[in-house]
């Protein structure tokens, strides 16, 4: 397997044992991953973790998770996403949450609304749906400040 050459990864500012961005869902190893739905299983309902969850194959549902969530390959999600970091190698559908950042690979499929501080879309990836990025609230406050400073036009 050949996984792409992107700029040097850095551990996230988590324990070390999370996984690197930058690289293919499908690569992280199975040390690095706390529970997995592995291919061929099916679930329906809300998962709630606090560790890096793996998702190989099909959730109906709602997942929150305190850590990463790594939708592989094979993976499909139908329903809300509440994560630090979610790496979408497989399809999404619903409405994403990331405190940190989204990233999709060349195999993901993401179809719904992204709310994240980062997002991160490989040219072969597949995005439909609209972005909200958070955490920029200084840049809008200093436009907002700009604009009532501005004088009225009569």
């Amino acid at each position: 397997m050949r996984v792409s050459t992107l700029t040097p990864c850095r551990l996230w500012p988590f324990r070390a044992k999370e996984v690197k961005m930058g690289q293919r869902a499908e690569s992280y190893s199975a040390s690095k991953v706390n529970s997995v739905i592995g291919k061929g299983t099916e679930f329906e309902g809300t998962i709630r973790t606090s560790e890096t969850l793996r998702v190989e194959g099909v959730v109906k549902g709602n997942i929150f998770s305190d850590g990463t969530l790594i939708i592989g390959k094979g993976g499909k999600v139908d329903g809300k996403i509440e994560a630090v970091n979610l790496l979408v190698g497989g399809e999404i559908y619903g409405e994403f949450y990331a405190s940190n950042r989204i990233e999709a690979n060349a195999t993901g499929r993401i179809y719904g609304n992204i709310h994240t501080k980062s997002l991160i879309v490989d040219e072969s990836a597949i995005f439909q749906g609209t972005c909200e990025m958070l955490g920029r609230e200084e840049n809008k406050s200093v436009k907002d400040e700009e604009t009532e400073a501005a004088p009225a036009e009569a």
